[in-house]
């Protein structure tokens, strides 16, 4: 059963892997094409922001026709994608390029998750669950300085690379069996499309936020249940401050002057201690269920105090921390949902990490190095994590 994790999590790993890559070569593109950065950075919004469309409504297409031909399908627009960019020589061409690579992860990225967590038996899905987070986290420390390295040779490499682990992908899950779901969720899943989409955009023009509060109010009228709702809220509080500890890591030393792969090697300790932690953390949720996540969201509000005095050792403190609190927090979010609807599930909880990436990019790159503000968010959004998971473990028998 590993060995099929292992496989059916290559595609989210490369999709991982290339929405961090491009990060350190954001400079370099601008350079070439001879562009501001704010417009070459658009080969990154661009990327999220059609993952964050189809992401469910590929969701509910895998739910009836399967996650392999989803996954395999994916792994293809991706592969052909960046070849095409490999060869392209026009900015506005990678961009469509760049979307055409998002519908491509949108398809991968849901399909990684629910493949593990549809496979493994309750008793022990929070390492199946752990050991998904760990390989696509992966993606997420090995792009930062895989991103630095070719940046100094030539960027165009990183859409090569790509191309070659989404060829690879097919391969692997080639003849993996099929699984295919009976969600009783189906089409009122679009709303949660239209509250994540108004979200996103409202981070770019906020007049947009109107979009985020209808679909809000019309996700109501999804037929969830409270535990899967409310370990998805506080998971997605989580998210946002994970994501913006990472966009501040790459900002603090980017002010340091240093080059971009040290950059790169110094930002994945990070991540790095989030990998380590997650397969663990996963075994542990196995043992004692949501109060790992707990600990989790504890520990995060806790030691984002050390970054008043440091920043190595707060990378790997807030990383294991992280590690701990997703993993966990994931892995009851989806044993919450009766097996039918775990593939759309999977959509829902992909699309969050999806916006809490956006959103999380955003309020650091609005609060930049202002520490005092992004400390307060963190414990603040964790806390309120804390509080709703403890109510959740009140629950649990």
């Amino acid at each position: 059963m590993n060995k099929i994790i292992v496989f059916t999590s290559l595609p989210g790993f490369t999709s991982a892997l290339e929405a961090t890559m491009i990060l350190l070569a954001i400079p370099e593109i601008s350079k070439e094409f001879d562009i501001s950065y704010s417009e070459s950075t658009l080969l990154i919004i661009i990327f999220v922001i059609i993952e964050t469309l189809f992401v469910v409504p590929f969701s509910l297409i895998a739910d009836k026709n399967g996650i392999k031909k989803m996954m395999i399908i994916g792994s293809l627009i991706m592969m052909i994608a960046s070849i095409l960019i490999f060869i392209s020589n026009n900015f506005i061409i990678m961009l469509l390029l760049r979307a055409f690579q998002g519908l491509g992860g949108s398809m991968v990225i849901l399909t990684s998750l629910s493949y593990a967590s549809l496979i493994s038996l309750d008793i022990n899905r929070g390492r199946s669950i752990g050991l998904n987070h760990t390989i696509i986290s992966l993606g997420y420390v090995v792009g930062l300085p895989l991103g630095g390295l070719m940046a100094s040779i030539n960027y165009k490499y990183l859409f090569l690379f790509t191309a070659f682990l989404s060829l690879l992908s097919i391969i692997l899950i080639i003849n993996i069996d099929e699984i295919k779901g009976r969600s009783e969720i189906r089409r009122s899943s679009f709303y949660i499309t239209l509250l994540f989409s108004g979200l996103i955009l409202s981070i770019y023009y906020i007049p947009f936020i109107i979009i985020a509060v209808i679909g809000l109010i019309l996700s109501f009228k999804i037929r969830l249940n409270k535990e899967f709702s409310l370990s998805s809220f506080s998971g997605f509080l989580h998210s946002i401050t994970r994501n913006m500890l990472a966009a501040y890591f790459v900002f603090l030393l980017y002010s340091l002057k240093y080059t971009s792969l040290i950059i790169g090697l110094l930002v994945l300790i990070y991540p790095l201690f989030f990998t380590v932690t997650s397969f663990v953390s996963g075994k542990l949720y196995d043992k004692y269920g949501l109060k790992i996540a707990a600990l989790g969201f504890l520990s995060m509000s806790v030691f984002s105090l050390l970054l008043l005095f440091d920043f190595i050792v707060p990378e790997i403190f807030l990383g294991s921390s992280t590690g701990v609190a997703t993993t966990s927090n994931t892995a009851y979010t989806m044993k919450s949902l009766n097996k039918n609807d775990r593939i759309t599930g999977s959509g829902i909880r992909s699309l969050q990490g999806i916006v809490t990436n956006a959103i999380g990019l955003g309020i650091t790159s609005k609060l930049m190095l202002d520490l005092n503000y992004i400390i307060i968010i963190i414990i603040t959004l964790n806390i309120i994590a804390l509080i709703i998971t403890l109510i959740l473990v009140q629950k649990q028998p």
